[in-house]
């Protein structure tokens, strides 16, 4: 124990040049548990460029840097530091955490990693001492954390990005983290900056309404945003946080939206109409697994999607949506209005899936629009089949001058 002690307060007080003047001579048998950790040191001592993926852990796989008693993390920090060639670093656990802040100034010193997923808590410290390395770094592009996040560690985490403002960074993951809605309020103000994000995944956290009321903010001060993907599975989001979270998505480029596993009634389905109908919405997958929204959500969503021109899969259960014929009907003049010619038009010929995986549950007579929407021209054939009796005569006055327009209109 004392021995240990000792080899700790050695340890405490050394700085970069420490490690710089002895890098070189430094035997690495001697600052490493096990032999696969001394390999692995040595490799990003002498720049292996095969070297481009780095697992700190307690698992005893042969990739990993296996974490021990021996182990010294501010060696392991120095060479982390220098490396040239290291793109992805995995913090899966750092055992009893001796001389962490060794291996985070080591961190802070790499400015050519990509992503960083911690599967561990740091600290509260660690993480405001990580605010160089997203400051400085040039290419981070990805950052995951999936570990528990208290309030305090969210505010940790919310002054790192904030005082940073790293530009490089394009996706962002906080999975089953326990984010609370005040926690997660604090990390969305930190991201008004983040207007680059194309990817964030929030899925199996406890984001409230004033979470979303912060999400929604900083997505409207964006301006030009670049968000394709916004992951919010699981989350007990409820109708007035779906609204709050509709009113920021018009300044996003958003693709995907998952709202799976949410509390999410017809009510919160209406506000997103005016997305849905604005001409920025880019929207083309929308996930709502296990929402109980039944029949009015049905028909918040067909209303809303009448004019839409880019969503064409909006997934949910049929058996778990509570929808009956009434809400299916909606769906069905959503894809083609019979009512008359224009209407039939001006439907949606877009959408080519509503229901689950496999569509086993969504009718027939809507799966057919799903057949004629992947068709070229798919208004034209949907016209032919709701109007047959389709009336012909004010053209005979052109006689044969229309025909080869008929032709043409046919074979397209």
């Amino acid at each position: 124990m004392d021995v240990a002690i000792d080899r700790q307060r050695a340890m405490e007080g050394r700085d970069f040049d420490y490690y710089e003047e002895r890098a070189q001579d430094v035997v690495l048998e001697d600052i490493t548990s096990c032999e696969g950790n001394a390999e692995i040191l040595q490799r990003l001592r002498r720049q292996d460029t095969s070297l481009k993926n780095l697992t700190i852990s307690d698992d005893a796989d042969a990739d990993n840097y296996i974490v021990g008693e021996g182990d010294d993390f501010g060696w392991l920090g120095y060479f982390i530091g220098n490396s040239k060639y290291l793109h992805d670093l995995d913090v899966y656990s750092l055992g009893e955490g001796q001389n962490i802040e060794a291996l985070i100034d080591g961190i802070n010193r790499n400015r050519l990693i990509g992503s960083i997923h911690i599967r561990t808590d740091l600290g509260d410290v660690n993480f405001r001492n990580l605010t160089p390395f997203f400051r400085n770094s040039h290419r981070l592009a990805q950052l995951e954390l999936n570990f528990e996040v208290g309030l305090e560690c969210a505010q940790s985490i919310a002054f790192a990005l904030g005082t940073s403002q790293c530009q490089s960074l394009e996706s962002l993951r906080f999975q089953d983290c326990n984010l609370s809605d005040e926690g997660f309020a604090v990390i969305a103000n930190a991201l008004r900056t983040y207007s680059q994000l194309e990817e964030l995944y929030l899925e199996k956290n406890n984001i409230g309404l004033m979470g979303c009321i912060a999400l929604g903010d900083s997505m409207r001060g964006w301006g030009a945003s670049n968000l394709t993907i916004l992951d919010l599975d699981d989350n007990a989001i409820e109708d007035q946080g779906l609204e709050a979270l509709a009113a920021g998505m018009t300044n996003t480029k958003l693709e995907e939206l998952y709202l799976s596993r949410n509390l999410i009634t017809g009510a919160g389905l209406r506000s997103m109409s005016e997305y849905f109908q604005s001409e920025s919405c880019c929207l083309e997958t929308l996930n709502l697994y296990r929402n109980v929204f039944g029949d009015e959500g049905a028909v918040a969503l067909a209303d809303g999607l009448m004019g839409n021109k880019s969503l064409t899969s909006l997934r949910f259960i049929p058996d778990e949506s509570g929808i009956t014929d009434v809400g299916w009907a909606a769906f069905s003049r959503l894809l083609c209005d019979p009512s008359s010619i224009n209407s039939t038009y001006h439907s949606n010929h877009n959408i080519e899936r509503i229901g689950g995986p496999e569509m086993l549950s969504t009718p027939l007579d809507i799966t057919q629009y799903f057949e004629l929407n992947v068709r070229p021209h798919p208004a034209i054939h949907k016209i032919l089949k709701s109007h047959p009796d389709l009336e012909m005569e004010p053209f005979f006055q052109w006689k044969l001058k229309l025909l080869p327009v008929v032709i043409n209109w046919f074979q397209s």
